[in-house]
């Protein structure tokens, strides 16, 4: 498999674990935040969003573009788009969960009852998972992003292809085209496709004629009988 592919098909199984225990983080902080009387957390409910929107978007991408070639999920264009709003949307929650977490006056064990502990914990974890997917995402999205430039200034436009239809390494993805015609100057080449190359030249004929034709000899003619 070609490397950018599977460093793709790594990048977003690692934002779908990623996202995972963000789910369950912030559904077990916004769980637990009614029984405990807690203020609310911002960050858990952008985790549950985030999570939700990359475990059902990203594992059909890479299903689709597996059993599809040429699906409009699987454009590059349409991949750098949504994977840098989920970028967003990682660095977003990893942002909020450590602004709570660096505002908490105690360590985490001196909470009280053991919910909150876990509360003050998974707040702490929520920051560092957001942030471990946001970095995922955005390697990824930043090495595509390098690799259309290149293409680009090669002059293969290949915005609009999947990861799996490209070959960066052979730097030229467009079949050369032929822009001879076969025969015209090899040895099989026939005198008027000669004449044809080369207009106002008069064409003759192969081989060249032996006949020497009669000259004029000043008699008249001898009339028939």
């Amino acid at each position: 498999m070609f490397w950018l592919s599977l460093f793709r098909i790594v990048a977003l199984g690692w934002t779908c674990f990623c996202a995972i225990l963000l789910l369950g983080l912030g559904a077990h902080v916004l769980a637990s935040v009614g029984d405990l009387r807690l203020p609310t957390f911002a960050w858990a409910g952008l985790a549950v969003a985030t999570a939700l929107l990359s475990l059902v978007t990203l594992p059909a991408m890479l299903v689709i573009d597996f059993i599809r070639t040429g699906a409009f999920t699987s454009m590059i264009v349409v991949e750098l788009a949504w994977l840098g709003f989920l970028g967003v949307m990682f660095l977003a929650t990893g942002g909020a969960a450590a602004s709570n977490a660096t505002g908490f006056w105690v360590q985490c064990s001196a909470w009280f009852p053991a919910a909150a502990v876990s509360v003050c914990n998974e707040t702490s974890a929520a920051a560092a998972f957001g942030f471990l997917g946001w970095v995922a995402v955005w390697a990824y999205t930043g090495t595509v992003l390098v690799m259309l430039i290149i293409q680009a200034q090669r002059g293969n436009y290949i915005w609009q292809r999947s990861v799996k239809e490209i070959n960066v390494q052979s730097g030229n993805n467009v079949p050369p085209v032929d822009t001879t015609a076969p025969g015209l100057y090899g040895t099989d080449a026939k005198p008027h496709e000669q004449a044809a190359l080369h207009p106002g030249q008069v064409p003759y004929a192969y081989p060249p004629s032996t006949l020497v034709s009669p000259q004029p000899t000043g008699q008249p003619p001898i009339p028939q009988v």
